[in-house]
């Protein structure tokens, strides 16, 4: 059985723990936001159900105000009819009295009409008290028959109202109770559509907790490769990996670069701020701080101390990182200068000006990253 020596097991060590780091860096990106078709499909169809719901919940809360007017006016319906049937029972109480007054009066009149006659023409002192006597008992039978007609129209009008009032009253029933009816179909539906939702959202839960496992798993995945291209990385450029030697960092770098973003263009070959190319712009930045660097982001890749590509966690404003063809260190083609915060600012391509981007999330979806250097 052959045993490692102890700097081989030193080395396999940090890169098992920087394989962790690398693990909890890309997860952290990963996990962000987490999204998928699937999972935009389901937030989809849930936004579109809460949309339906609010809508139901506020036909629901419509139709309740209808319903608590109608019954509202019904009351007031009911009370008005209660109070013409008070008057209505007073007007024919009221009918009544004068009917029999009138009775009495023609009785009155059928029995003794001669005597009252006779008591007319006595006491006559000429004929003009005659007629003013006659006149009167005229009118006191045509005051008792007014008085009775009167009454007889106002029960009249009273029993009219009444109807009117009851006809109403069974209009505003029938209006209540399909309000509701419609209320209580409105009620279903909106438990319906909660079902629904909660369905949907139970869904998009699930989605998303498979996405969250299955970039778990990628993640883990590219940890184990850059742990991989670590060693292959140490093997190729025979240099072995010591923090001690990284020394500080050259924040200042990263300012200088910060006056060139979408200042100035991409231009093959350029080392100046008419024009950089990635190793130009990395050239004439390190410059200004008195750092002198080869051309060639290949050749940049060796100066300064080595960071491996597993080793996220120590990168400082200012270092140096590297991108190769497939993760190959012997095939680096970009060079960018690392600005904290994930991200970083280089010289892309061709069309672009110096740009700020992402440096995680090339490390998470390109896999072309090699590692880095402070010079």
């Amino acid at each position: 059985m052959r045993f490692m020596s102890t700097r081989q097991s030193s080395r396999a060590l940090r890169l098992t723990c920087a394989a962790l780091v690398v693990a909890l860096s890309l997860q952290g990106l990963a996990f962000a936001a987490p999204s998928n078709s699937k999972i935009e499909q389901a937030r989809k169809q849930a936004r579109e159900a809460q949309a339906r719901q609010d809508d139901l919940a506020a036909d629901l809360e419509e139709i309740t105000e209808d319903y608590l007017e109608t019954e509202a006016e019904l009351d007031q319906t009911r009370a008005r009819i209660s109070t013409t049937e008070a008057e209505l029972e007073a007007a024919v109480t009221d009918l009544r009295a004068a009917e029999a007054q009138l009775n009495r009066r023609a009785v009155s009149i059928y029995r003794k009409g001669r005597i009252n006659l006779i008591a007319v023409f006595v006491g006559v002192a000429d004929f003009q008290d005659l007629v003013s006597r006659l006149d009167l008992m005229r009118r006191v039978g045509s005051s008792d028959a007014a008085v009775v007609a009167s009454v007889k129209s106002a029960r009249e009008r009273i029993e009219a109202a009444k109807a009117s009032l009851e006809s109403r009253k069974e209009e505003q029933t029938v209006l209540r109770d399909k309000t509701r009816e419609k209320r209580a179909q409105v009620d279903a539906k909106l438990a319906e559509q909660k079902r629904y939702l909660a369905g949907l959202n139970s869904k998009l839960k699930k989605l998303i907790t498979e996405e969250r496992e299955r970039r778990a798993r990628l993640a883990r995945k590219r940890a184990a490769e850059a742990a991989r291209r670590a060693a292959a990385a140490q093997r190729a450029t025979g240099r072995d990996f010591d923090p001690s030697k990284l020394g500080a960092a050259h924040g200042s770098v990263v300012a200088i670069a910060r006056r060139y973003v979408n200042r100035t263009p991409y231009v093959w070959g350029g080392t100046t701020p008419d024009g950089f190319d990635c190793s130009g712009l990395v050239l004439y930045c390190y410059r200004k701080v008195g750092i002198s660097l080869p051309r060639t982001s290949r050749q940049q890749f060796t100066a300064g101390a080595y960071i491996p590509p597993d080793r996220l966690d120590l990168l400082e404003p200012g270092d140096l990182v590297f991108f190769g063809r497939d993760g190959d260190p012997g095939r680096i083609h970009h060079v960018a200068i690392f600005i904290g915060d994930g991200k970083m600012i280089h010289a892309p391509q061709t069309g672009r000006k110096v740009s700020v981007d992402s440096f995680l999330d090339r490390v998470a979806t390109r896999g072309d990253y090699v590692g880095g250097c402070r010079p």
